[in-house]
């Protein structure tokens, strides 16, 4: 392959973005839930990109690096196709207010396929061994099994009052209001800690009963919590999603919980009570996801900036904001 072609593939996909995750599988293993860095994670998919990579399966180099990658990964990068790559919508800068926010849904595709139809519009590839799946699983466990939103031995805190008391009045709702009293409850009910002061750990991810218990929690435990209480609402779970994201204007890593309703994403945040759609939302750059107790990676298209911030996966923790 000539070696300007080499340059094009590196150039448009920045394949070293994937680096820490492909290395070795212990890296993957040993990756906090909600722990990713900027330069790890950000892939920029520019036009006719991936179906060149694809195509460069012969050049040593390249080969040498997918080759120690998950088998599902590499399937993945081998499967894209370009020609489904769109460009990412220009939206207004998003205002912030006090608290809480919306939710997300990127595709959750079936088999090894990246979805070019993600929330923030990016592309998501499956990835088996995302650390976060693992610490998500309590919760989902407590939702299937109807317990997240129920009261315990000593009764409902005043947090769980107020989110039953929503749920009670929005039965019959339509989807839109169902998301905006939930985020609004939700929002309200719990107020922001830090898992280092709540848990003593620099991540750790609540269940709806911890979280409610406690009526505090960190940014994932806000979105769990919206998503046991839509799913308590009739709200599909295959339309649900937590992402976790990097915010490239505060400079700080996030969680969100993102809803799907007829094509478009609602993202609920705990930084603010309205509900918006993603396209409102351009400085959230998608990290990773957990969608129906699977993980999935996500990239950018060309075009988008990369996480300026050079840290490593296991030092960040998006709870918390910034590294530990």
């Amino acid at each position: 392959m000539k070696r300007s072609t080499k340059a094009k593939i590196l150039a448009s996909f920045t394949l070293s973005s994937f680096a820490p995750l492909l290395l070795s599988s212990n890296v993957a293993a040993q990756m906090p839930e909600m722990q990713i860095s900027a330069t790890s994670y950000t892939s920029i998919l520019a036009t006719n990109t991936i179906y060149t990579l694809a195509q460069a399966g012969s050049m040593a180099g390249v080969f040498n690096l997918l080759r120690t990658a998950a088998s599902d990964v590499s399937s993945a990068v081998q499967r894209i196709n370009l020609a489904a790559v769109t460009q990412l919508p220009q939206a207004e800068t998003a205002s912030f207010t006090a608290e809480t926010t919306a939710s997300i849904k990127p595709g959750v595709p079936r088999k090894a396929v990246p979805s070019n139809d993600a929330v923030f519009g990016s592309v998501t590839i499956p990835f088996k061994r995302l650390a976060a799946v693992k610490r998500f699983a309590p919760s989902l466990a407590e939702m299937a099994s109807g317990a997240a939103i129920k009261c315990g031995a000593k009764g409902c805190s005043d947090a769980a009052e107020v989110v039953k008391a929503t749920l009670d009045k929005t039965g019959h709702a339509s989807i839109r209001d169902k998301l905006n009293a939930v985020n609004v409850a939700v929002n309200r009910a719990i107020r922001y800690r830090r898992d280092a002061d709540t848990y003593q750990t620099a991540d750790y991810w609540a269940t709806p009963s911890e979280t409610l218990a406690r009526q505090a929690g960190d940014c994932e435990d806000f979105a769990i919590l919206k998503m046991a209480a839509l799913r308590a609402e009739g709200v599909d779970m295959k339309d649900m999603s937590i992402v976790v994201l990097f915010d490239q204007k505060r400079q700080f890593y996030h969680a969100v919980l993102s809803v799907e309703v007829n094509g478009n994403y609602f993202i609920l945040d705990n930084m603010r009570d309205q509900v918006l759609p993603d396209n409102r939302l351009p400085d959230y750059q998608p990290l990773f996801s957990i969608a129906r107790g699977k993980g999935y990676l996500h990239g950018l298209r060309a075009g988008n900036k990369q996480v300026a911030s050079r840290i490593p996966l296991e030092k960040v923790a998006p709870g918390e904001g910034a590294a530990y």
